[in-house]
């Protein structure tokens, strides 16, 4: 593992891994024990997306079963598609595409996961009353807030639901629809900015080198791009595969260069 900005004044920690799915699980692990020894609980934000899969097939076996009953999950994104469940621990009816079927199939439903701990943010196709449905159940069960939350990055500079140059960056609330995602499907729930910035850590995932050039431009803070809003967080770590290091690694080097 390579970390290439350690602990400067603002500058978020990125930190390269060879074994991405193994080392990134080993990270979320110590972070989300460590939370609980803390304050007696973790409430964690899942990303979306096909990146983190692999994660949480290795938290499976990282996490005491003790950690469970104080583990609080929600997602920071979901798609909001028609095949749903009736629950959350009852997770195979929902659609393959669906952000909580992938973290149930891959983690969730090989550990003991209290359900009851677990707040979907949809169950249904109506994003309206999902969205009064969550805002109500995320301010009673998390308090508002996350202690952690896990965020992919999209090519285009993307985080959780949130686009470049799109309305929802302005929205200042717990969650909020979208109904015109430039990919599919069009309508997902997504957190807010706000909720998102005011989160203790941010665990930011990337690999490929589809996802070179977005990295380096989010650590330059490129303006315009979502996930430039959330470098400058206290607590903000990109975990990185090598491909999807290529831009930060050359970035670094040059600042190095630069210097002497």
């Amino acid at each position: 593992m390579i970390q290439l900005h350690p602990n400067g004044p603002r500058q978020p920690h990125v930190h390269v891994l060879g074994d991405f799915a193994r080392q990134g699980a080993h990270m979320l692990a110590d972070a989300i024990l460590a939370t609980i020894r803390q304050r007696g609980r973790c409430r964690l934000g899942l990303a979306g997306g096909t990146t983190p899969g692999a994660v949480y097939g290795q938290l499976r076996e990282l996490l005491p079963a003790s950690a469970y009953p104080q583990l609080l999950i929600t997602w920071t994104e979901e798609r909001v598609l028609e095949k749903v469940g009736r629950a959350p621990g009852d997770w195979e009816p929902f659609d393959p595409e669906s952000n909580l079927r992938t973290a149930y199939s891959e983690w969730l439903s090989k550990v003991p996961m209290p359900v009851e701990n677990v707040l979907p943010l949809s169950l249904s196709g109506d994003p309206k009353a999902e969205l009064v449905r969550f805002g109500r159940a995320f301010q009673e069960q998390f308090d508002g807030g996350l202690d952690i939350a896990l965020l992919g990055l999209g090519e285009d500079g993307h985080v959780a639901a949130l686009y470049p140059g799109h309305p929802a960056l302005g929205v200042d609330d717990v969650a909020l629809a979208i109904h015109d995602a430039p990919k599919p499907p069009a309508a997902r729930i997504s957190l807010t900015l706000p909720v998102l910035k005011r989160a203790e850590t941010l665990v930011l995932l990337a690999r490929g080198k589809h996802k070179a050039s977005i990295v380096a431009r989010a650590l330059s803070r490129e303006e315009g791009l979502p996930v430039s809003r959330l470098v400058d967080h206290p607590r903000a770590y990109f975990l990185l595969d090598g491909p999807a290091a290529t831009g930060a690694v050359a970035a670094a080097m040059a600042s190095l260069t630069a210097k002497d």
